[in-house]
């Protein structure tokens, strides 16, 4: 592994956007959960961000999202690294477990897309249709895949998340991303996103010669701007030596 010396900008925002009521996204920066606002947060040695677009009715999708990301977050740091598929699939099975007890959270469910970077060494985690995508050099490239029923429909349902009345958790092990590289420029969001904002704007603006700040701030202007008819979370995140 190359550049054990990154340090990471990050910079985020989740907001329930102009339709709904409530927020079910959540997003998770290096510790620090939010499921409203911004996070920034500058020359950080490690990385763990996640974004959870909750599903399920009333607050039920608050709860998943909630759940599932303030599990990750009381991990020690230097337990980082034993975030893996047994660790993840407990947590699974204590959230399935806590909306079994209560009916108004029967179905509650959430996505989970994340990156783990410590001492140079990447993970990537994803369930779900949230996403992530790396510009480098200046190819824009998403990194997950959609695990939906079908790619081709809109909003289609996923197959693949924490939660629910049963286990359907199993995470995308075939993400090939192997290293951080210096001026990598990493977004993590919730499918709201892309709902509000074509690719190419996102890619412009990550591209710009502008603090992460000032690009998270943008996004989040354009987003509304544009009617988010969905809850929308954007963790931004730059690697530099």
């Amino acid at each position: 592994m190359h550049h054990r010396n990154c340090e990471f900008n990050i910079s985020a925002f989740t907001d329930v956007g102009t339709f709904r009521k409530n927020n079910q996204d959540g997003i998770l920066v290096n510790g620090q959960f939010s499921n409203k606002g911004f996070i920034n947060t500058n020359k950080q040695s490690f990385l763990s961000c996640f974004v959870a677009d909750g599903v399920g009715g009333n607050n039920a999708g608050e709860f998943a999202s909630k759940f599932v990301l303030e599990e990750i977050s009381n991990c020690k740091l230097s337990d980082l690294s034993q975030i893996d598929y047994e660790y993840l699939e407990k947590i699974n099975q204590n959230l399935i477990g806590a909306t079994k007890k209560d009916q108004k959270l029967t179905g509650a469910a959430t996505t989970l897309s994340g990156i783990i970077c410590l001492n140079a060494t990447l993970k990537i985690i994803h369930a779900g249709d949230s996403e992530i995508w790396l510009l480098r050099n200046d190819s824009f490239i998403k990194v997950t895949n959609d695990q939906v029923l079908s790619a081709q429909v809109k909003n289609s349902p996923i197959t693949s998340y924490f939660g629910g009345k049963e286990n359907y958790l199993s995470l995308d092990n075939t993400i090939c991303l192997e290293e951080i590289k210096t001026l990598d420029k990493f977004l993590i969001c919730s499918d709201g996103l892309f709902k509000a904002l074509k690719t190419k704007q996102l890619k412009a603006i990550l591209g710009a010669k502008k603090t992460l700040q000032i690009k998270i701030e943008k996004i989040l202007e354009m987003v509304l701007e544009n009617g988010a008819e969905d809850n929308v979370s954007v963790i931004l995140i730059e690697a530099y030596a």
